[in-house]
């Protein structure tokens, strides 16, 4: 369920009665700092298949968990500052 919407570019909560769940959401999300490595290290087939660190760096250059990576490393440093 998507709990957001935009108005003005900006994300906002599509509707208040929404709002418990979308934060309990978010609190999952803050909980996964730790997503990138056991994504990358333990679950991504490609590390000891690619025949070097180069075709390796093109394949997680286009990994569409990168989006979701990025997002949740954000949540991270902002929870440390």
């Amino acid at each position: 369920m998507r709990y957001t919407e935009y108005h003005a570019d900006k994300p906002v909560i599509r509707d208040r009665a929404l709002l418990p769940e979308a934060v309990k959401k978010l609190a999952e999300l803050e909980d996964m700092v730790d997503v990138r490595e056991k994504m990358c290290d333990e679950y991504c087939q490609y590390p000891c298949k690619c025949p070097n660190q180069e075709t390796l760096d093109n394949i997680c250059s286009a990994c569409e968990m990168a989006k979701l990576f990025d997002v949740l490393t954000g949540i991270a440093l902002a929870q440390k500052n």
